[in-house]
């Protein structure tokens, strides 16, 4: 039955006095998973669903919260920028510190918690629009303090994974997260603009608040339970220890050379990336001559090859290996960036270009996240996962606004189109330089937690961490 598939099925009692009937199950349900998939993995269907509504609730509020302030309270460009810069600043300030809480403490509770509290939070904007009390400084609070239970939600989410599949579905698991992520790409601003254009900006935030409660639910019904911690890493909360824990997080990263790698690719992939997507919409409306309209729906083809990226991702690794999915999907990327600044001003042909190079753009991003991802958490050993993905974080997340300073240094000094090819051209020419790095060779399943396949030279043996418990 489709509701036994999708939620498990309902234990009924023994009467017969078969004493192993459950492992039977068990076993009849391991061997399920093993043939069909996650999809056959009612935990992880739960994980899933929870995830995909709440991403189209996020995509709901990005666009709900600026229309909030500009419809209802009149904001203007610098207010609308401070909003825009409260959503993005937690995970400066607080991605570090929720990474060493997730590996002090179990991550689905997490998961639960944060989003009710989002629920609370967001229905405050509407509430208080109804009752005429909304004002800017409610809607900057909001969303702070929205932003920094993100934050912390979407560190947990990442920790999380790695308990509740195994390492040898985590290329398919990522795949099928990165699959809902598009899903949610494509049907949220469309959504979130239709749902705006009914209720109006702030009532709209009702259905993100939905979600919210969707995706709690979703995370209460998991059952596979959670082991605590061990107590060897439940240090104590001096201000001293918790900034040696961070810096635990910080040091495996970069004396593992995989991780090192990765990192490294994904700060170089960003800073270069937010320099074509900055000035992208300025190089539609003045180099191009087009319209919101063509300029949206062309950015959202970006989208549809994410989902594409998204199923072919696990054929891929099987294809060419994982390492090699890695290099290849950022080059494919890269390639998609070059194309979009040779539009010619002709809007037909601008259109068609536009699209193909955000297909291909989105197609490659899809596949180097599923498989990067999939290799942070088989490499890492688990008592430092938290703290190593909320590094990540906070370098991928940190090259961002970067990226977008360098747009407009160059937009200004050599105009739009020649400033969105030296964000395109650099980061290719990179981008095949990874081919002849040791990334070209990582890989999920032949590789213990911690071990980066290689020696060291000095004391440190192979694969271990020096300076980490």
């Amino acid at each position: 039955m489709i509701a036994d598939f999708w939620f498990g099925p309902v234990k009924r009692a023994s009467t017969g006095g078969i004493i192993d009937s459950e492992q039977h199950m068990n076993r009849q349900r391991t061997e399920r998973i093993r043939r069909g998939g996650l999809w056959w993995n009612r935990d992880f269907r739960l994980l899933w669903s929870g995830e995909t509504i709440s991403q189209i609730g996020a995509q709901i509020w990005l666009m709900a919260i600026p229309l909030t302030a500009i419809s209802a309270l009149h904001a203007g460009p610098t207010e609308v920028s401070l909003l825009t810069a409260l959503q993005y600043a937690p995970v400066v300030l607080i991605t570090l510190f929720a990474g060493v809480w997730m590996d002090r403490h179990r991550r689905r509770p997490v998961l639960v918690v944060t989003n009710l509290v989002r629920l609370l939070l967001i229905v405050l904007i509407p509430m208080a629009y109804l009752t005429d009390m909304l004002s800017l400084g409610l809607l900057y609070l909001v969303t702070l303090v929205v932003g920094l239970l993100t934050a912390v939600s979407d560190v947990a989410y990442l920790v999380y994974l790695s308990s509740l599949v195994p390492r040898g579905q985590l290329i398919e698991a990522n795949a099928k997260l990165e699959g809902a992520y598009s899903i949610a790409e494509i049907g949220g601003p469309g959504m979130g603009g239709v749902l705006v254009q009914w209720l109006t900006a702030p009532v709209a935030l009702v259905a993100n608040a939905g979600t919210c409660l969707f995706a709690a639910v979703a995370f209460l019904g998991i059952r596979k339970p959670e082991a605590v911690p061990e107590s060897v890493n439940r240090r104590d909360n001096k201000r001293g220890a918790i900034f040696r824990e961070i810096v635990d997080g910080i040091r495996a990263v970069l004396r593992h050379r995989i991780l090192r790698l990765l990192v490294l690719q994904g700060a170089v992939f960003n800073l270069f990336e937010r320099i074509v997507l900055t000035l992208y919409l300025l190089f539609g409306v003045r180099e191009l001559g087009l319209d919101a309209g063509h300029i949206g729906l062309i950015l959202t083809t970006a989208s549809f090859g994410g989902l594409i990226g998204a199923l072919v991702a696990d054929r891929a690794a099987s294809a060419i290996g994982v390492g090699r999915s890695i290099v290849v999907s950022m080059v494919i990327s890269a390639v998609g960036l070059v194309v979009i600044p040779l539009a010619p001003p002709t809007r037909s042909i601008a259109i068609a270009v536009l699209i193909t190079g955000f297909v291909l753009h989105g197609f490659g991003l899809s596949v180097f996240h599923v498989h990067a991802l999939s290799v942070r958490i088989a490499v890492a050993p688990p008592e430092l996962l938290g703290r190593i993905q909320a590094t990540f974080r906070l370098v991928l997340y940190g090259m961002v606004p970067i990226g977008a300073l360098f747009a407009g240094l160059f937009g200004n000094l050599v105009g739009i189109r020649a400033a969105m090819m030296l964000g395109a051209v650099p980061l290719l020419a990179l981008s095949i330089m990874f081919w002849f790095s040791a990334l070209r060779h990582a890989d999920v399943s032949a590789v213990e937690p911690g071990d980066d396949g290689a020696t060291a030279s000095g004391s440190r043996e192979p694969g271990k961490f020096v300076g980490v418990t």
